[in-house]
């Protein structure tokens, strides 16, 4: 289950595609792109290679993208053809039965005190990661490159005003802008010419 949740954060796969083995064991690592995971969204029919690795150019080391993110899917147990399904290798389908299979899995390690967080789902799961989108300050072009959103309007949709958003839209604003500067030469010749 935690591969799940996985998928739907850093990949921005909908619960249906996972539940739908839209992300194969044959796509982690992506056979003709090693240094790639490929996965597919079924909404929108699109087929996506996220990088997962890339050699720094400064220094040469190689830089995991997804580390922690690799680590549970080197965790996940192997029993079908899809990432994530049923002990029997059966898909869980594209309809609910996933989500609801991954919430009480996320109360009952609530219950065990193992989990804090007070609601969880695929869902917050994936529209989590399209808020992480929006506060890196990616833009529109980049964050649908990932995402895989067909529209602009739609991914506008996932664009949550948060207070980390805000705070680095007045920090750019204030620290990157000429207009400060314009205005305190404004506010500054008027002062030395007596006005």
């Amino acid at each position: 289950m935690a591969a799940a949740a996985v998928l739907a954060f850093e990949w921005l796969m909908r619960p249906s595609s996972i539940g739908a083995g839209y992300a194969p064991w044959t796509g982690y690592p992506a056979s003709a792109h090693p240094d790639k995971i490929r996965l597919k969204h079924r909404k929108t029919d699109e087929l996506v290679l996220h990088p997962l690795e890339y050699v720094d150019e400064k220094d040469g080391e190689l830089v995991r993208l997804y580390a922690d993110a690799e680590d549970i899917l080197l965790k996940t147990p192997r029993y079908g053809t899809s990432i994530v399904c049923k002990k029997n290798g059966q898909l869980f389908g594209d309809g609910t039965f996933l989500a609801h299979k991954v919430r009480e899995r996320a109360d009952l390690l609530r219950d065990e005190g193992k989990l804090s967080a007070k609601a969880f789902s695929l869902d917050m799961c994936r529209h989590g990661g399209m808020t992480e989108l929006e506060e890196s300050s990616l833009t529109e072009g980049q964050g649908r490159a990932l995402s895989k959103h067909k529209t602009a309007a739609v991914y506008r949709g996932y664009a949550k005003e948060t207070e980390k958003h805000v705070l680095e839209a007045t920090k750019k604003r204030f620290g990157h802008s000429e207009q400060p500067k314009i205005m305190n030469e404004i506010k500054g010749s008027k002062k030395e010419n007596g006005a």
